[in-house]
């Protein structure tokens, strides 16, 4: 209990990925031996009849062949092997239904529980398990005493659901004397048949139980502390100073690369001092005006500089510096709204330059 302290965290992803691969699920054997009871029952219930039947034939054929091969005096020993071998033939046939079914409603049972599992870590060879007292630690340990109580609790209540369900018909068991073997038969029968169904549905309400019991405990176990999930955040993601500085980087670089194009641009617009936008229109190869550089502050007095530098022309327009720098992202086309008055302003800078659209002297 104490390595359970402080986990008060649900377990993530990864970590029921990892204990998935070691092998670790919430599995009951209660469910898989319920189903193999309800199971058998059923395929008992369905195929009794036609089994008996068939039971009854193949008795009688065995009966006949011996009686005809004593009459005729070949009763050998390779022919009573022979007849055994036929008869032993016959009873697999007639059985092998009943135990493939009764296999595969385990095998379903367990699939449920655990799906397609297959255990990758922890394979090798231990020698921590052969250790006396390691074993001795675990069937004295307090899991060990709880799974003997609920053994007991489960032989309780098998028991008393088995009872429960012949007491009334106890009293009619010195009549069967009464009866012919086949009444006889008939009431045996269905007097263990109501006892194994109430047996079955006891395991089975017992292995519901048992199977929420052991998800709780698999889910508990998986609990981690808030440090663990931090850490496994931090391996995942990376460490935060490092993201933080890849960013700042990333930045840097992506403005370096801005101010680079500003010396392509055609025009750029201010607010006058607070904001600047870059635009480069080539006719040619746009099918409108773009968005090379933008900034506010101190990144729009560079991009002014650089573009004087250039011989790049400033203009003030207060109310398309402000659009653009709200609405078109740098490599972006403006928007149509904004064509007529865009167009104005390169239109004014190449009739003061005398240049061709999209052409720098």
């Amino acid at each position: 209990m104490a390595d359970l302290e402080g986990r008060t965290e649900q377990a993530t992803p990864k970590r029921r990925a990892q204990a998935r691969a070691r092998g670790e699920v919430a599995v009951s054997r209660d469910v898989s031996s319920a189903a193999a009871l309800l199971g058998a029952l059923g395929l008992f219930y369905v195929f009794a009849r036609p089994g008996m039947t068939k039971l009854n034939v193949i008795l009688r054929d065995w009966l006949t062949s011996a009686a005809d091969a004593a009459g005729h005096r070949t009763l050998t020993v390779d022919a009573v092997q022979q007849m055994a071998l036929k008869t032993e033939s016959d009873l697999l046939m007639l059985i092998m239904p009943f135990i493939v079914g009764v296999a595969l409603c385990g095998v379903a049972a367990s699939l449920a529980q655990t799906g397609f599992l297959w255990k990758t870590e922890g394979l090798g060879f231990n020698l921590a398990g052969l250790n006396p007292l390691t074993g001795l630690g675990r069937i004295c340990s307090t899991r060990s005493l709880a799974e003997l109580v609920k053994s007991c609790l489960k032989v309780v209540c098998v028991g008393g659901a088995g009872f429960y369900a012949v007491r009334a018909d106890l009293p009619l068991l010195p009549e069967l004397v009464q009866y012919s073997l086949d009444g006889m038969l008939a009431v045996i029968g269905w007097m263990m048949f109501k006892a194994a169904l109430s047996i079955s549905l006891a395991v089975a309400v017992v292995a519901a139980m048992d199977y929420g019991y052991q998800r709780f405990e698999f889910e508990r176990k998986l609990r981690m502390t808030k440090e663990e999930v931090k850490e496994e955040q931090r391996d995942a993601e990376g460490d935060p100073q490092i993201r933080s500085r890849i960013r700042t980087v990333q930045r840097d670089l992506a403005r370096k690369r801005m101010l680079a194009d500003v010396k392509t641009a055609d025009v750029i617009v201010t607010n006058p001092d607070h904001l600047a936008v870059a635009i480069r229109y080539d006719q040619h190869k746009m099918a409108a005006p773009i968005v090379v550089a933008k900034g506010a502050g101190y990144l729009a007095q560079k991009i002014k500089e650089i573009g004087r530098a250039n011989g790049v022309v400033v203009i003030e327009n207060k109310f398309v510096a402000r659009t653009l720098y709200k609405l078109v992202d740098i490599g972006r086309e403006i928007p149509s709204d904004l064509y007529r008055a865009v167009a104005e302003i390169l239109a004014f800078v190449y009739r003061v330059r005398g240049m061709v659209p999209g052409r720098h002297p």
